[in-house]
């Protein structure tokens, strides 16, 4: 069978892949710089705060992704862009009002999960349709990426518009804007040219094919230990990015007093960062390791864990130290994502792409919500950042120990021959 045909195209297709997530990140982390008004506005603790703003979303942002995987084999990544799109920016434009109160405040948040779950989940599938296997990890690198520009720009976003309004809620609803643009690119792919690699599911002989290939990957150790390691490193990283603006916004003791502007203007600089390491992740892994992925992210799990140790000596006072040190930990963190989904659609039969790539960002979104919990709760408890800091480092080294354990699972060709518009090039090991 031939190999098919790769277009130009494809690079539209990827410049859409980072306005969507970008503008879904933004709008998942904005009320992040906020816990503190929200928390005085609505009578409830921070680590109350905390959960009803980030927490909630984390737990729906889960259980869509999980869910989105089912449908995006079956009706291509597009369509769910444009649903995944659309309910942010309605999320967006309901959370003014519904905010007045905490359970309003909940619901909104809910419908943005809702949104998000889909978004986050199409990666590997973009990777298997439209990308030769030797770029799919720089894809999925770009999607990381895309994910820190949204936390950066999104811890600015909100801070502005608070200062222009005076009303977090108001500032809230101007998280509708950037999914309305990513929803015009959205439909833009929906009706535009199709992908090379065509992995949807239309007839019954395809749907067998399918539950074969799903049920050999399984059974590999590799996806198994990719599954944990999502869920920690992203226990991580969610956990941070949603408590360290809080940690750096509210006043001391508690925190370090920099204010909701003056702690977006800190931590910008770490999802740069942040950017830096997602970027780097594919030339490490492929070029210098060779493809081999155990070493580079246990080391780099490693370091992260160590730099998170350090936040316990920071102060408001600690200059150059308060941006350096976050961009420290999440310059190594970062390097664990785009591995993951890189490995995953290098790796595995390209029709389970979208089902194995939705269980992923399940198992990550959910890594973030018992993260959040667990901060939440340490929070609303001792009243200090203390042990959510330990507890950060802690799952980030365990990430790292995991990758020593991946293999090579060896699925390189579909279990049937039966969907014959899909090609899945061989993949050195």
């Amino acid at each position: 069978m031939n190999a098919p045909n790769y277009p130009g195209y494809r690079w539209f297709v990827l410049a859409s892949l980072v306005v969507i997530t970008t503008a879904g990140a933004m709008s998942m982390i904005g009320p992040a710089p906020l816990v503190g008004e929200v928390s005085k506005d609505l009578g409830v603790s921070l680590g109350a705060a905390t959960a009803m703003t980030m927490m909630v979303v984390m737990l729906t942002t889960s259980i869509f992704a999980f869910l989105s995987g089912f449908v995006i084999d079956r009706v291509g990544f597009a369509a769910v862009w444009i649903a995944g799109c659309a309910m942010q920016v309605v999320a967006a434009l309901a959370i003014g009002p519904l905010s007045s109160t905490a359970a309003g405040l909940v619901v909104g948040r809910i419908l943005m999960g809702m949104g998000m779950g889909p978004i986050n989940a199409v990666i590997a599938t973009v990777c298997a349709q439209w990308f030769k296997p030797a770029e799919r990890g720089y894809v999925a690198s770009a999607q990381g990426v895309s994910m820190w520009l949204g936390i950066s720009f999104g811890l600015l976003w909100t801070p502005h518009w608070f200062a222009t309004f005076g009303s977090w809620h108001s500032a809230l609803m101007m998280s509708a804007i950037p999914p309305a643009i990513g929803l015009v690119l959205a439909v833009v792919i929906m009706f535009g040219p199709k992908p090379p690699v065509r992995t949807t599911l239309a007839t019954g002989v395809d749907r067998a094919a399918h539950a074969a290939d799903m049920k050999r990957s399984l059974a590999t150790t590799a996806i198994w230990v990719l599954f944990v390691m999502a869920f920690f490193e992203a226990w991580f990283q969610q956990a941070y990015n949603d408590m360290a603006p809080g940690f750096y916004a509210v006043a001391a003791p508690v925190g370090l007093g920099l204010g909701p502007v003056g702690a977006g203007q800190a931590l910008t600089w770490a999802g740069y960062a942040s950017i830096v390491g997602t970027l780097i992740a594919p030339f490490i892994v492929d070029r210098v390791f060779k493809g081999n992925p155990k070493v580079p992210l246990g080391i780099a799990c490693v370091l992260s864990a160590a730099f998170t140790m350090g936040m316990h000596v920071i102060t408001k006072d600690s200059g150059l130290a308060l941006v350096l040190l976050p961009c420290a930990m999440l310059l190594f963190s970062s390097i664990v994502n785009p591995t993951i989904y890189g490995y995953i659609a290098n790796h595995y039969p390209s029709a389970v792409s979208g089902r194995l790539g939705g269980t992923t960002t399940s198992l990550a979104g959910f890594g973030s919500f018992v993260g959040l919990a667990v901060g939440s709760s340490a929070l609303a408890v001792t009243g200090s950042y203390t042990i959510s800091m330990n507890v950060l480092a802690a799952v980030i080294l365990i990430a790292g120990l995991a990758a020593l354990a991946i293999r090579e699972p060896g699925l390189r060709k579909p279990a049937s021959p039966a969907r014959t518009a899909e090609v899945d090039e061989p993949v050195a090991s």
